[in-house]
């Protein structure tokens, strides 16, 4: 056996007790950690949609941006309803002063009145503002696009409302309880614990979502535990991965 023959084999062996060790203290370390159940991470989201058919002329925030209800995100130039306001406003007013002077009847003044009702409102759909307190994740469109009714303009989200479903087996639901507290961790970062608490428990089985790898998973019969974690500063994030035992122990 030549020298450089023996130097081969005496590397090959050492390999094969590194893999050998690697592999025992895996199948160890498997087989002492508690079984987790995995969810995907969702929050709160609003897409907002043009209501009125017109070109964009302001956007006032950015992807990022943290808004609180009621905040103007977008605005529409609206130039039919702008133009239409001044007769309109100028016919209203000259109808209450009949009115009030009774040369003008109930009717014909109700009619006038919810003309400039119904166009005070389409110019008031003209801006479009944030419905919840959150953070802007998506803008569709840009300054000069003309969008018609229904077209979504952008898209915000509470970061700090976040859930995930973990799917249990039915074996597993006697053991869980709306209200429970259990505790979460991300997989990348198993020293970070998240408190959150179980807010629902479906009522009826399903079968494992499409995105659970094997296919036996898949066929399985499970039930939704819908859990809302705790977030204060914002670690936990839409679509990251999250792991819990569920149980309150």
């Amino acid at each position: 056996m030549t020298p450089r023959l023996k130097k081969i084999i005496k590397y090959a062996s050492i390999g094969l007790v590194l893999a050998i060790g690697i592999g025992v203290g895996v199948h160890y370390y498997m087989a002492r950690r508690p079984f987790v159940y995995a969810g995907t991470l969702e929050t709160t989201k609003v897409y907002l949609s043009a209501r009125v058919a017109s070109d964009i002329s302001v956007i006032h925030v950015g992807e990022g941006d943290t808004v609180s209800a009621g905040t103007p995100l977008m605005e529409l130039s609206c130039d039919t309803f702008k133009i239409l306001a001044r007769q309109i406003d100028n016919d209203y007013q000259r109808a209450t002063d009949l009115h009030t002077k009774g040369h003008l009847s109930q009717a014909e003044y109700d009619a006038i009145s919810r003309n400039k009702q119904d166009n005070d409102l389409k110019l008031d759909w003209c801006i479009i503002k944030s419905p919840i307190d959150g953070m802007v994740m998506n803008k569709f469109r840009e300054i000069g696009e003309v969008v018609a009714p229904g077209t979504v303009m952008m898209a915000v989200a509470n970061p700090y409302d976040i859930w995930a479903y973990f799917y249990v087996p039915y074996e597993m639901l006697h053991k869980l309880h709306v209200g429970d507290v259990v505790t979460g961790l991300l997989p990348e970062a198993p020293d970070l614990t998240f408190p959150g608490r179980i807010i629902k428990i479906s009522e009826e089985a399903e079968f494992t979502p499409k995105n659970v790898q094997t296919r036996e998973e898949r066929t399985r019969l499970v039930y939704g535990i819908k859990v809302r974690f705790d977030n204060p500063d914002l670690t936990l994030k839409s679509g990251m991965t999250i792991e819990s035992d569920l149980l309150n122990e």
